[in-house]
């Protein structure tokens, strides 16, 4: 129950992390929805070419639906992944 707590916990975290960085990233609101999402995955709401583009320009890879696993990212990667993202929004 300790080790569920603290994974809960951390991705908790992560996202809130992330929707901040998203925040400061792209000047909008736009991703806040992402810190209020619970589980592992989160649609990110970006269109085909712009997940091409984070793929090609910046190795960033999402499923064609955008969908995120906010599990795998960490707290190094946040910065890079939300300014990427914001050069492609």
């Amino acid at each position: 129950e300790n080790e569920l707590n603290k994974m809960r916990n951390g991705m908790l975290g992560l996202r809130k992390l992330l929707s901040h960085s998203l925040r400061l990233s792209t000047n909008t609101n736009r991703f806040d929805f992402i810190e209020r999402h619970r589980g592992m995955f989160s649609l990110m709401g970006l269109s085909v070419e712009q997940i091409s583009k984070l793929r090609s320009k910046f190795g960033i890879y999402m499923v064609g639906d955008s969908r995120i696993n906010i599990a795998g990212l960490n707290k190094d990667q946040i910065e890079y992944f939300s300014s990427s993202v914001a050069s492609v929004v």
